[in-house]
Parts: C-alpha cells; structure tokens; sequence
C-alpha cells in the first residue's frame, strides 16, 4: 500500500506550529501530522526523518485504515490493519463479480510492510502470529509468512463452521484436519485447500476409514477459496482451480467392545 512504495508528497505539520515544516520530515524527530495529495495521512512519530514508533495511517482510495507500529516508513512490529469494502475513486471497472469481497480485519505482526515474518524465517525466530477476519465472519489464526498464511493456523468457515486446521504455505492448507462441528474429522494432505491424497476420516464414537481423495478439475472459469490474502500484498497471484473431489474408501475400522474391528471396502 501507499506508505510502501515511494513517498507521495505531503505537508507535515507538528504541534505549535501553524504552518507546515519547509523540509517536510527531512531529519525531524518527534510528533508529527502528514497530509498527502493523495488524500492519504498519517499521524505519529518520526525519527530522523522517517516514520518510526507509533503511529496510525490512513488511505484514501478504499478507505483502509493502519494503527500500530512503524520502522524505516513500513509497517513494522504489532498493529492493526483495516481494510474496507470501499470501492476506488479511480477504479474505471467496477469489481469481479466472482471474487471474494473485499474488507476485513489483520491484528497481529508485521515486518518490513508485510503481514507476518520474512521469507526464511522460521517459526519462534521472529514473531509471524496473526487473526484476519474477513468480512464474511470467515477467521484465520495462525502463522504469516511475507503476507501470506504459513506455519501452523486454523481457518473457520463463518457459513457452516467447518475448520481447516494444521499447516500451510504461501496462503494454503497443506497438510492437517477438515474438522466439522459435529466431531468428525479428517485428516491427511490437502491441494488448493481441498483434501487431496491419502488420509483418514475419523468419526466422533472412534470408527475410522482410510482411503484416499482424487482431485479432478472442473471446466469453466477459476476461483480462489478460503478467503483469499486479498489485502492486496502486491500483485494478486492466479486463482486456483476448481476441482471435483471424490473418495475411495479403502479400509474401515470400527470400535466395538474396546476392539478394533478392520474389513476391506471397496470403492
């Protein structure tokens, strides 16, 4: 977003003083109110010039709003990210009818203008813990990785509250648990947030069945589910596919008595 890329001009006024600083921030350290032509602001502390500590930050052209700390003129450390469901000024053509909506909440860590940790970091190295929720009740809480879901995490869906919990790369689901409110469970890989594999169903008095997911796409145009990291961290990446997803059940195993009855299905 604007506070990233290169600096628009501004006029940046601090207390006491009607008018704004001839040289802008230009090596001032202390309180401080910008106001961008681009209708953007910001108000908090600079240090040398740049925009470090505390401080809140406003964008004009979908109305998100930021709140929390800053390092080098990027988001950096914990705060609050709003985005809006507003649509732009400037957008010449109106939105995909078929994406999800834009808005939701980001409270959690940043680094260097991005949700979560660096690339290569690694788990406890540097804080990545994040909650987004999104505009349809849908939440996330877990891990980040340059903006995108990675690490350990859990997804709820807000229309049937079903989970996706376990662990994720670059915004999807790889391996873990399909998880419905009733108990039952499933467990194993996972391909475009979709089971996808090898993997067991578990059921809440302890049956199980073992089997395996296959995956066949659909024709038509794609989509891009859960809940996309949206939130526009640069360039949005191509949606990924839709997929029919079938199971071939393999061996069952039923709890009876304290013993584990097995038998062989067929698909």
């Amino acid at each position: 977003m604007g506070d990233e890329e290169e600096e628009p001009k501004y006029k940046l006024f601090v207390k006491g003083q009607e008018a704004p600083l001839e040289k802008g921030s230009q090596q001032y350290t202390g309180q401080g109110n910008a106001f961008y032509l681009n209708g953007d602001t910001y108000n908090g502390t600079y240090v040398e010039g740049l925009r470090r500590g505390k401080g809140s930050y406003g964008w004009k052209k979908f109305g998100d709003s930021y709140e929390g700390q800053y390092e080098e003129n990027r988001k950096h450390g914990f705060g609050k990210l709003t985005y809006r469901s507003n649509v732009g000024e400037e957008d010449e053509e109106p939105p995909d009818e078929n994406a999800p909506p834009r808005g939701g909440t980001y409270l959690g860590y940043f680094h260097g203008g991005q949700r979560g940790c660096p690339e290569g970091a690694t788990a406890g190295e540097v804080p990545s813990d994040g909650t987004f929720t999104y505009v349809n009740g849908d939440i996330y809480v877990g891990q980040w990785q340059v903006g995108k879901k990675h690490g350990l995490g859990s997804y709820t869906y807000a229309k049937d509250g079903t989970k996706l919990i376990g662990d994720w790369e670059k915004g999807k689901i790889v391996v873990g648990k399909w998880v419905f409110p009733n108990g039952t469970f499933y467990s194993g890989k996972f391909r475009y947030n979709k089971p996808h594999g090898e993997g067991v169903w578990v059921f809440p008095n302890g049956n199980q069945l073992t089997g395996e997911f296959v995956q066949k796409q659909q024709p038509g145009d794609d989509d891009g589910a859960p809940g996309g990291d949206e939130e526009d961290e640069n360039a949005p990446p191509k949606p990924d596919p839709k997929v029919w997803c079938h199971f071939k059940y393999g061996i069952a195993a039923a709890v009876h008595g304290g013993s584990m009855l097995t038998s062989n299905s067929e698909a």
